[in-house]
């Protein structure tokens, strides 16, 4: 026999139960569409640390802006003991799910607490008798959190850093995030234009997503005999970014904002730096790198002698073995008759 009980919340976990209100201004104007796209390019997949435990459990929790933590106190703990912790303080969360709602904006962690197309798996295609459900079940049990963030009556404008400060008793991003570690191995231009979320001519592709995330619509097109792709961020009348690649560096920028004439770059931003200028090329034997013109010329054929040997057929030729030569053979001839009236079988000497 043996006895399973509730998970018990630690003693020291009781402060985490409850929470801070933040002071966060808000702005009056519902947030823009721009807004949201550039909200869910930043926070989609972004990760920090947990601040408190978080529960598993479909209701998941909700933090008022600027205000209280429901459920709270007690009815928290309760939360966590009955359903579980999906994230311990200190633990990394993975935002797998950001939206926008009425009133509110929803994260999940760590994939959620709810198995995916959990509701396909009970729709069967094929009759009662040999069905095939819409969805398979894996076979795991979620093991993430969900978390709501409530305004009043609608979803102001806001930026990143002020969303960042008024989730902070959720989730703490001081520590780096991809993007900051990634940013700290380029050089302190693009490392600004990535942190800021901006693009210049001669980044490449992964320096473009690190900085302003998944374009909302891709074109391949050919400008004469040179293909392209173009990604497009924002739709009107918001701006509009065209970001355009040859091969894995960006050629060309071009921003449309409404009322104001075109604006078009297409010089390097970055100092000449890319990602292959600093990649030592190694030769076969570590040779040393020769001249870019003399890169694709004649080579000399391969030789197992060591610098400044000589071949032995130069230190001693006259004991070396030598190609065997054959004798020129001479024409045959037919023999000659011998004279009229001496036999052929006798001795010309009489003898």
């Amino acid at each position: 026999m043996f006895i399973v009980q509730r998970e018990q919340i630690p003693p020291q976990m009781a402060s985490l139960t409850t929470v801070r209100p933040t002071s966060v201004p808000l702005s009056k104007h519902r947030i823009s569409e721009r807004t949201r796209m550039d909200l869910i390019r930043y926070f989609q997949a972004d990760q920090g640390f947990a601040v408190r435990p978080l529960p598993l459990g479909h209701r998941g929790i909700e933090l008022r802006a600027n205000g209280p933590l429901a459920p709270s106190g007690k009815a928290y703990a309760e939360e966590l003991e009955k359903y579980g912790i999906a994230i311990k303080p200190g633990d990394r969360a993975v935002i797998s799910k950001f939206e926008f709602r009425t009133d509110r904006i929803l994260f999940e962690f760590n994939g959620g607490p709810d198995k995916p197309h959990r509701i396909l798996q009970h729709i069967e295609v094929g009759g009662p008798v040999v069905g095939v459900p819409l969805a398979q079940d894996d076979g795991q049990d979620p093991v993430g959190s969900r978390f709501y963030l409530v305004f009043d009556r609608y979803v102001p404008e806001m930026t990143e850093a002020q969303l960042r400060e008024l989730i902070a008793p959720i989730l703490d991003f001081s520590l780096k995030t991809p993007v900051e570690a990634f940013a700290d191995t380029l050089p302190p231009k693009l490392k600004n234009a990535v942190l800021n979320h901006e693009v210049l001519v001669g980044m490449n592709r992964e320096m473009v997503l690190k900085a302003v995330g998944q374009p909302d619509q891709k074109v391949r097109e050919m400008d004469g005999q040179m293909p392209f792709e173009e990604w497009i961020y924002g739709q009107p009348p918001h701006e509009v970014q065209f970001v355009r690649f040859n091969g894995n560096r960006v050629i060309r920028m071009e921003i449309a904002r409404v009322g104001q004439p075109l604006l078009i770059r297409d010089k390097d931003e970055t100092d000449g730096y890319y990602a292959g200028e600093f990649v030592r090329q190694v030769r076969l034997g570590d040779s040393p790198i020769q001249d870019p013109n003399e890169e694709h010329g004649p080579q000399k054929a391969p030789t197992l002698r060591a610098p400044g040997e000589d071949l032995p057929d130069v230190v001693d030729k006259d004991h070396q073995l030598k190609p065997v030569q054959q004798p020129n053979a001479a024409p045959s001839s037919p023999p000659s008759s011998p004279p009229q009236g001496q036999n052929p079988q006798e001795d010309p000497q009489g003898l």
